[in-house]
Protein backbone atom coordinates (compact mmCIF):
# COMPACT_ATOMS: atom_id res chain seq x y z
CA UNK A 1 0.00 0.00 0.00
CA UNK A 2 2.57 2.60 1.10
CA UNK A 3 4.33 1.65 -2.26
CA UNK A 4 1.65 2.33 -4.15
CA UNK A 5 0.69 5.54 -3.03
CA UNK A 6 4.71 6.91 -3.15
CA UNK A 7 4.28 5.75 -7.02
CA UNK A 8 1.25 8.02 -7.33
CA UNK A 9 3.02 10.62 -5.67
CA UNK A 10 6.00 10.62 -7.79
CA UNK A 11 3.62 10.53 -11.21
CA UNK A 12 1.72 13.69 -9.84
CA UNK A 13 5.22 15.33 -9.25
CA UNK A 14 5.87 14.64 -12.60
CA UNK A 15 3.05 16.24 -14.15
CA UNK A 16 3.24 19.06 -11.95
CA UNK A 17 6.91 19.76 -12.90
CA UNK A 18 6.19 19.02 -16.63
CA UNK A 19 2.83 21.74 -16.60
CA UNK A 20 5.30 24.36 -14.84
CA UNK A 21 8.02 23.41 -17.16
CA UNK A 22 9.15 26.82 -18.78
CA UNK A 23 8.45 27.22 -22.73
CA UNK A 24 11.72 27.90 -24.74
CA UNK A 25 10.23 27.93 -27.89
CA UNK A 26 9.88 31.86 -28.06
CA UNK A 27 13.19 32.37 -27.64
CA UNK A 28 15.54 33.61 -30.68
CA UNK A 29 18.79 32.68 -30.91
CA UNK A 30 21.12 35.94 -32.06
CA UNK A 31 22.89 34.59 -35.52
CA UNK A 32 26.85 34.77 -35.38
CA UNK A 33 27.94 37.53 -37.70
CA UNK A 34 30.66 36.00 -39.89
CA UNK A 35 33.00 36.88 -43.34
CA UNK A 36 32.33 34.71 -46.59
CA UNK A 37 30.09 36.55 -48.80
CA UNK A 38 31.40 36.88 -52.18
CA UNK A 39 30.71 39.51 -54.98
CA UNK A 40 32.03 42.16 -57.35
CA UNK A 41 31.90 46.15 -55.80
CA UNK A 42 30.04 46.88 -58.54
CA UNK A 43 28.33 45.78 -61.95
CA UNK A 44 25.82 47.26 -65.20
CA UNK A 45 22.53 47.63 -65.52
CA UNK A 46 20.54 44.13 -66.73
CA UNK A 47 23.94 42.27 -65.63
CA UNK A 48 23.11 39.23 -63.21
CA UNK A 49 24.62 39.63 -59.75
CA UNK A 50 25.30 36.80 -58.46
CA UNK A 51 26.33 35.96 -54.61
CA UNK A 52 28.65 32.97 -53.30
CA UNK A 53 29.05 32.03 -49.60
CA UNK A 54 32.33 30.07 -48.17
CA UNK A 55 32.23 28.90 -44.80
CA UNK A 56 35.55 28.71 -42.46
CA UNK A 57 37.24 26.07 -44.34
CA UNK A 58 36.49 28.20 -47.84
CA UNK A 59 34.24 25.24 -48.32
CA UNK A 60 31.08 27.13 -50.68
CA UNK A 61 27.89 26.88 -48.60
CA UNK A 62 25.31 28.89 -50.87
CA UNK A 63 22.93 25.89 -51.54
CA UNK A 64 22.34 26.13 -48.07
CA UNK A 65 22.06 29.84 -47.29
CA UNK A 66 19.53 32.16 -47.75
CA UNK A 67 20.01 35.39 -49.24
CA UNK A 68 18.34 39.14 -48.51
CA UNK A 69 19.03 41.99 -50.82
CA UNK A 70 18.05 45.55 -49.21
CA UNK A 71 16.42 43.41 -46.38
CA UNK A 72 14.08 40.92 -48.71
CA UNK A 73 14.95 37.24 -49.12
CA UNK A 74 15.12 37.02 -53.06
CA UNK A 75 14.77 33.12 -54.53
CA UNK A 76 18.14 32.21 -54.87
CA UNK A 77 21.93 33.37 -54.98
CA UNK A 78 21.61 35.82 -57.58
CA UNK A 79 19.16 38.85 -58.82
CA UNK A 80 19.37 41.60 -62.00
CA UNK A 81 18.80 44.73 -60.94
CA UNK A 82 17.51 47.33 -64.79
CA UNK A 83 17.96 50.68 -62.60
CA UNK A 84 21.40 52.11 -61.27
CA UNK A 85 21.30 52.19 -57.46
CA UNK A 86 23.84 51.10 -54.56
CA UNK A 87 22.57 47.88 -52.48
CA UNK A 88 23.02 45.99 -49.52
CA UNK A 89 23.34 42.32 -49.43
CA UNK A 90 23.65 39.41 -46.59
CA UNK A 91 23.17 36.27 -46.27
CA UNK A 92 21.78 33.27 -43.65
CA UNK A 93 22.99 29.56 -43.03
CA UNK A 94 22.40 27.29 -40.17
CA UNK A 95 25.73 25.11 -39.43
CA UNK A 96 25.92 22.82 -36.47
CA UNK A 97 22.32 24.21 -34.57
CA UNK A 98 23.94 27.85 -34.92
CA UNK A 99 22.49 30.49 -37.47
CA UNK A 100 25.17 32.67 -38.67
CA UNK A 101 24.68 36.09 -40.80
CA UNK A 102 27.49 37.50 -43.18
CA UNK A 103 28.50 40.58 -42.98
CA UNK A 104 26.40 43.72 -44.76
CA UNK A 105 28.11 44.03 -47.89
CA UNK A 106 27.09 46.86 -50.41
CA UNK A 107 27.88 46.97 -54.22
CA UNK A 108 26.70 49.30 -57.06
CA UNK A 109 24.85 48.54 -59.92
CA UNK A 110 25.83 51.56 -62.77
CA UNK A 111 25.14 52.56 -66.63
CA UNK A 112 28.81 52.39 -67.96
CA UNK A 113 30.54 55.69 -68.27
CA UNK A 114 31.74 56.82 -71.74
CA UNK A 115 35.52 57.92 -71.13
CA UNK A 116 36.69 59.27 -74.15
CA UNK A 117 40.25 57.89 -75.24
CA UNK A 118 42.28 61.17 -76.35
CA UNK A 119 46.12 60.37 -77.83
CA UNK A 120 48.45 62.80 -78.65
CA UNK A 121 51.03 61.30 -80.75
CA UNK A 122 54.00 63.71 -80.30
CA UNK A 123 58.14 64.23 -79.94
CA UNK A 124 60.18 66.81 -78.16
CA UNK A 125 61.67 67.93 -81.28
CA UNK A 126 58.27 69.03 -82.91
CA UNK A 127 57.84 72.20 -82.69
CA UNK A 128 54.05 72.31 -83.30
CA UNK A 129 53.33 69.90 -81.00
CA UNK A 130 52.90 71.85 -77.76
CA UNK A 131 49.24 73.14 -78.85
CA UNK A 132 47.89 69.73 -79.13
CA UNK A 133 49.07 69.19 -74.96
CA UNK A 134 47.85 72.36 -74.01
CA UNK A 135 44.32 71.55 -75.83
CA UNK A 136 44.04 68.06 -73.91
CA UNK A 137 44.41 69.52 -70.85
CA UNK A 138 41.79 72.33 -71.25
CA UNK A 139 39.48 69.30 -72.43
CA UNK A 140 40.21 67.16 -69.41
CA UNK A 141 39.52 70.39 -67.03
CA UNK A 142 36.14 70.20 -69.26
CA UNK A 143 35.56 66.97 -68.84
CA UNK A 144 37.45 65.81 -65.48
CA UNK A 145 35.50 62.64 -65.44
CA UNK A 146 35.13 61.41 -69.08
CA UNK A 147 38.68 61.60 -70.74
CA UNK A 148 41.33 59.16 -70.53
CA UNK A 149 45.18 60.59 -72.03
CA UNK A 150 47.59 58.78 -73.95
CA UNK A 151 51.13 60.62 -75.16
CA UNK A 152 53.28 58.35 -77.21
CA UNK A 153 56.37 59.86 -78.71
CA UNK A 154 58.01 59.59 -81.68
CA UNK A 155 61.90 59.55 -82.31
CA UNK A 156 62.68 60.89 -79.03
CA UNK A 157 64.12 59.97 -75.84
CA UNK A 158 60.43 59.01 -74.65
CA UNK A 159 59.68 56.93 -77.75
CA UNK A 160 59.12 53.08 -77.34
CA UNK A 161 60.74 50.50 -79.57
CA UNK A 162 57.10 49.34 -80.67
CA UNK A 163 55.82 53.08 -81.24
CA UNK A 164 56.49 53.02 -85.18
CA UNK A 165 54.14 49.18 -85.17
CA UNK A 166 51.25 51.51 -83.92
CA UNK A 167 51.44 54.73 -85.99
CA UNK A 168 51.97 52.65 -88.93
CA UNK A 169 48.91 50.72 -88.19
CA UNK A 170 47.01 53.85 -87.40
CA UNK A 171 48.50 56.29 -90.22
CA UNK A 172 50.48 57.39 -91.85
CA UNK A 173 50.37 60.76 -90.55
CA UNK A 174 52.95 63.95 -89.65
CA UNK A 175 53.09 65.49 -86.17
CA UNK A 176 51.64 67.09 -84.79
CA UNK A 177 48.36 64.53 -84.65
CA UNK A 178 45.62 64.02 -82.12
CA UNK A 179 43.69 60.92 -82.23
CA UNK A 180 40.19 60.80 -80.08
CA UNK A 181 38.87 57.20 -79.37
CA UNK A 182 42.11 56.49 -81.66
CA UNK A 183 40.46 56.66 -85.34
CA UNK A 184 38.85 60.55 -85.08
CA UNK A 185 42.00 62.83 -85.96
CA UNK A 186 41.53 66.08 -83.83
CA UNK A 187 42.74 68.97 -85.62
CA UNK A 188 43.52 72.40 -85.06
CA UNK A 189 41.94 74.90 -83.73
CA UNK A 190 40.87 71.87 -81.59
CA UNK A 191 37.26 72.33 -80.90
CA UNK A 192 36.17 71.72 -77.56
CA UNK A 193 32.98 71.37 -78.82
CA UNK A 194 34.18 68.38 -81.20
CA UNK A 195 34.65 66.16 -78.23
CA UNK A 196 30.93 66.58 -76.74
CA UNK A 197 29.21 64.30 -79.37
CA UNK A 198 31.94 61.87 -78.13
CA UNK A 199 31.40 62.55 -74.69
CA UNK A 200 27.53 62.06 -74.39
CA UNK A 201 27.48 58.82 -76.37
CA UNK A 202 25.92 56.21 -74.52
CA UNK A 203 28.31 53.46 -73.64
CA UNK A 204 27.25 50.06 -73.12
CA UNK A 205 30.69 48.40 -71.66
CA UNK A 206 32.42 49.28 -68.46
CA UNK A 207 35.77 48.78 -67.44
CA UNK A 208 37.42 48.80 -64.21
CA UNK A 209 41.45 49.09 -63.14
CA UNK A 210 43.04 47.73 -60.18
CA UNK A 211 46.56 47.17 -59.28
CA UNK A 212 49.14 46.71 -56.52
CA UNK A 213 52.49 45.95 -55.64
CA UNK A 214 54.42 43.17 -54.32
CA UNK A 215 58.20 41.88 -54.19
CA UNK A 216 58.98 44.69 -57.01
CA UNK A 217 55.89 43.39 -59.32
CA UNK A 218 53.54 45.58 -60.15
CA UNK A 219 49.83 43.56 -60.68
CA UNK A 220 47.52 44.57 -62.77
CA UNK A 221 43.71 43.45 -62.56
CA UNK A 222 41.33 44.78 -66.31
CA UNK A 223 37.87 43.73 -65.65
CA UNK A 224 34.94 44.53 -68.03
CA UNK A 225 31.58 43.78 -68.84
CA UNK A 226 29.55 44.94 -71.77
CA UNK A 227 25.86 44.21 -72.40
CA UNK A 228 26.63 43.99 -76.00
CA UNK A 229 28.69 40.55 -77.20
CA UNK A 230 32.39 41.66 -78.01
CA UNK A 231 33.65 40.17 -81.32
CA UNK A 232 37.08 40.51 -82.60
CA UNK A 233 37.75 42.92 -80.06
CA UNK A 234 41.04 43.58 -78.63
CA UNK A 235 41.96 44.85 -75.05
CA UNK A 236 45.12 47.89 -74.78
CA UNK A 237 46.53 48.32 -71.35
CA UNK A 238 49.35 50.89 -70.99
CA UNK A 239 51.37 53.02 -68.22
CA UNK A 240 51.62 56.82 -68.30
CA UNK A 241 53.51 59.11 -66.32
CA UNK A 242 53.85 62.44 -65.78
CA UNK A 243 56.70 64.64 -64.99
CA UNK A 244 58.92 63.98 -67.35
CA UNK A 245 61.42 66.43 -67.76
CA UNK A 246 63.00 67.86 -71.72
CA UNK A 247 63.28 70.63 -73.93
CA UNK A 248 60.63 71.20 -76.18
CA UNK A 249 60.92 72.84 -79.56
CA UNK A 250 58.62 75.41 -80.18
CA UNK A 251 58.24 77.15 -83.61
CA UNK A 252 55.25 79.34 -81.53
CA UNK A 253 58.09 81.23 -80.32
CA UNK A 254 57.50 84.35 -82.08
CA UNK A 255 53.75 83.61 -83.25
CA UNK A 256 52.68 86.56 -81.06
CA UNK A 257 49.00 85.45 -80.99
CA UNK A 258 50.09 81.84 -79.78
CA UNK A 259 49.97 80.75 -76.09
CA UNK A 260 53.75 80.25 -76.49
CA UNK A 261 54.75 83.28 -77.59
CA UNK A 262 58.23 84.03 -76.29
CA UNK A 263 58.29 80.94 -74.50
CA UNK A 264 61.97 80.28 -75.89
CA UNK A 265 62.92 77.83 -78.69
CA UNK A 266 63.56 75.25 -77.11
CA UNK A 267 61.06 75.68 -74.44
CA UNK A 268 63.80 74.35 -71.38
CA UNK A 269 62.74 72.21 -68.88
CA UNK A 270 59.54 71.23 -70.52
CA UNK A 271 56.64 69.13 -68.66
CA UNK A 272 55.73 65.98 -70.04
CA UNK A 273 53.05 64.46 -69.14
CA UNK A 274 50.80 61.13 -70.02
CA UNK A 275 53.71 59.67 -71.85
CA UNK A 276 53.57 56.34 -72.90
CA UNK A 277 56.15 54.28 -70.54
CA UNK A 278 55.12 50.55 -71.19
CA UNK A 279 52.54 48.39 -72.76
CA UNK A 280 51.35 45.24 -71.00
CA UNK A 281 49.60 44.31 -74.09
CA UNK A 282 50.80 44.58 -77.67
CA UNK A 283 50.83 47.74 -78.87
CA UNK A 284 48.13 47.26 -80.70
CA UNK A 285 46.39 45.55 -77.89
CA UNK A 286 45.62 41.59 -77.17
CA UNK A 287 42.73 39.93 -79.10
CA UNK A 288 40.58 37.82 -76.27
CA UNK A 289 37.91 35.32 -76.36
CA UNK A 290 34.55 36.65 -78.26
CA UNK A 291 32.35 37.63 -75.01
CA UNK A 292 28.28 37.45 -74.83
CA UNK A 293 26.24 40.19 -73.43
CA UNK A 294 27.23 40.64 -70.00
CA UNK A 295 29.98 38.34 -69.81
CA UNK A 296 32.80 39.19 -66.41
CA UNK A 297 36.15 39.26 -67.89
CA UNK A 298 39.00 39.85 -66.14
CA UNK A 299 42.99 39.71 -67.37
CA UNK A 300 45.78 40.43 -65.31
CA UNK A 301 49.06 41.27 -65.42
CA UNK A 302 52.42 41.21 -64.37
CA UNK A 303 55.63 43.79 -64.36
CA UNK A 304 59.08 43.70 -62.71
CA UNK A 305 59.29 47.50 -61.67
CA UNK A 306 62.83 46.77 -60.12
CA UNK A 307 64.92 48.25 -62.89
CA UNK A 308 61.92 49.93 -65.26
CA UNK A 309 62.74 53.26 -64.39
CA UNK A 310 58.99 54.07 -63.69
CA UNK A 311 58.01 56.23 -61.34
CA UNK A 312 55.40 54.52 -59.39
CA UNK A 313 53.50 57.74 -58.05
CA UNK A 314 53.61 59.56 -61.02
CA UNK A 315 52.17 57.23 -63.18
CA UNK A 316 49.02 55.22 -64.23
CA UNK A 317 47.11 52.44 -65.89
CA UNK A 318 45.59 53.15 -68.87
CA UNK A 319 43.05 50.76 -70.26
CA UNK A 320 40.56 50.45 -72.97
CA UNK A 321 38.85 47.73 -75.68
CA UNK A 322 39.24 48.52 -79.19
CA UNK A 323 36.99 46.66 -81.99
CA UNK A 324 38.26 45.09 -85.32
CA UNK A 325 38.94 48.94 -86.72
CA UNK A 326 40.76 49.62 -83.77
CA UNK A 327 38.39 52.12 -82.80
CA UNK A 328 38.23 52.77 -78.92
CA UNK A 329 34.84 51.87 -77.38
CA UNK A 330 35.64 52.88 -74.03
CA UNK A 331 38.76 53.51 -71.48
CA UNK A 332 39.36 53.49 -68.15
CA UNK A 333 42.55 55.25 -66.18
CA UNK A 334 43.39 55.10 -62.51
CA UNK A 335 46.91 56.12 -60.58
CA UNK A 336 48.86 53.16 -59.69
CA UNK A 337 48.17 50.58 -56.96
CA UNK A 338 44.65 52.96 -56.65
CA UNK A 339 41.77 51.00 -58.06
CA UNK A 340 39.32 52.66 -60.11
CA UNK A 341 35.57 51.19 -60.52
CA UNK A 342 33.15 51.03 -63.17
CA UNK A 343 31.50 54.41 -61.92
Amino acid sequence: MKIKFLKILFTMFLLLGCSNQEDFSDIIMEPEIVPGLNLKSSYITGQNVEFHVFDQNQNEISDISIFFVDGLEIPANQIIHYEPGTHIVYAEYSLNNQVFNTELTSYDVVDPVNKVLMEDFTGTWCGYCPPVKLAIENARELYPENISVVATHQNDQFALPQEQELTSALGPFGLPESRINRTSEWIEPYDLNFIDDFINTINNLAISVDSNIENNNLNVSIRFVSSNALVNHKLVVYITQNGLIADQANYLNYDDTSYFYEMGNPIENYIHNDVLVHSFTNILGDSFDDTQPFDDITKTFTLDISSSGIQIDSSYIVAFIVDSNNTTINSQTAPITEFQDFN
